[in-house]
């Protein structure tokens, strides 16, 4: 029987070196996914196929297990699901399709990573739209929180489903399922969330859900996930074009480039699915196929076993930070853990630096995030994480401290 820990020497044989609890930040690639890509580059170093045609569409077609893990890892359908660039991109995509006017109000919350609002802080100069921030209460958040926020003027809701500076998990289910009953675009940035617990889109509504998958999906190159809600895509149209994100002509691309009487000119008709909101060009290949690898370590796995073993981490963490007598950023509810722990050990900021400077030299690699003066030292757990890796730890504040 293949175990977790069987997986960490497997896969992750660097972690005998060093404690990684940083998979919040950008996280480490398994060895099935470095194999993978070794194999890439060596299949980009020279042709053996019929064709460099050929060669280059094989290409394309291996870009084509990122799509499945991703729709398998949501519960969606594959015509769902688009690869994108990053969070950025994504959330870049929904601010160009959902349509706004003038007066029409954008709802976000006060604990946001800058990007997740961006585009919409840049579009009220250029839409003259206007955004209203959901403050929470001490940095949790709950329906009834936005709902007092929710006049006939908002008409898109963009948010984080888990907060990246405490670790707040917010239910979706609730505020989903109003957005749909008002016609309320939902946008989710879910880049703290997927990959280590489940988002099943078929138990709640969203029009957008974004993650990179350089964090918990553990593939650092530059390709991530975008969920379109199926519905969704009858409404909404990209800003721009590509022809891969055509329906492939009689005979597939090879014969066609090679047929006398094609034009330059045409009406194109393109792929109703997701994959129309992508650039539609020669992509990252390096981005997608690692994408696809490491999620099919995830689902392999199961989301389920992931999220019950990172919850048992958080729980002996937070227990073992409390021992410490260190101050808890994140909140214990259980209905609203995620795989974040952040804490502060002094009342400064330039003492809570220095301890990160010393745990950061023991070569246990965590972090510092702060929105809105709530945050702290970062800790996050993924499955190839141990108790013993956390012992490493507190050991090391537990030094600190008694200096």
């Amino acid at each position: 029987m293949v175990t977790l820990a069987n997986l960490r020497e497997q896969e992750y044989p660097e972690l005998n070196n060093i404690q990684f609890l940083d998979a919040a930040c950008v996280s480490l690639i398994p060895q099935r996914t470095v194999k993978k890509l070794k194999n890439f580059i060596d299949y980009c170093s020279k042709n053996e196929e019929e064709s460099s045609s050929v060669h280059h569409i094989n290409m394309d077609r291996m870009r084509g297990k990122a799509y499945e893990e991703a729709a398998k890892l949501l519960n969606a359908d594959v015509e769902e699901i688009a690869l994108v660039e990053s969070t950025t991109h994504g959330l870049n995509i929904a601010a160009t399709s959902c349509k706004l006017k003038a007066g029409d109000k954008v709802l976000t919350t006060s604990l946001e990573f800058l990007q997740v609002a961006m585009p919409w802080c840049v579009m009220r100069k250029t839409h003259g739209i206007t955004i209203d921030v959901v403050e929470g209460k001490n940095g949790k958040f709950f329906f009834e929180d936005f709902r007092e926020k929710l006049d006939d003027k908002v008409k898109l809701v963009v948010l984080s489903s888990v907060q990246w500076c405490n670790g707040w998990k917010i239910d979706m289910k609730e505020l989903g399922d109003y957005c749909k009953s008002k016609g309320i675009w939902l946008v989710v940035d879910a880049i703290q969330e997927m990959g280590v617990f489940k988002i099943d889109v078929k138990k709640f509504h969203a029009d957008f859900i974004v993650a990179g998958g350089h964090k918990w999906m553990n593939s650092p190159f530059g390709t991530g996930i975008l969920y379109i809600n199926k519905e969704t895509l009858k409404k909404i149209e990209p800003v721009f074009w590509g022809y891969l994100n055509t329906v492939d002509p009689p005979g597939g691309w090879a014969t066609y480039f090679g047929t006398p009487s094609i034009k330059s000119v045409n009406d194109w008709e393109f792929l109703p699915s997701a994959k129309r909101f992508e650039i539609g060009g020669t992509t990252n290949y390096v981005g997608a196929i690692s994408l696809g690898e490491s999620l099919g370590l995830v689902n392999e796995i199961g989301i389920e076993n992931i999220q019950k073993h990172v919850f048992d981490l958080t729980e002996y963490c937070l227990d073992n930070l409390e021992k410490l007598g260190v101050k808890l950023t994140t909140h214990r509810d259980p209905d609203h853990r995620s795989g974040v722990v952040v804490f502060r050990a002094f009342d400064t900021l330039e003492e809570d630096e220095k301890l990160l400077k010393f745990i950061l030299s023991k070569k246990i690699f965590l972090a510092m995030r702060y929105t809105n003066n709530i945050g702290g030292i970062r800790i996050s757990c993924q499955y190839y994480n141990t108790k013993k890796d956390l012992d490493v730890l507190f050991a090391a504040i537990k030094e600190y401290l008694g200096k």
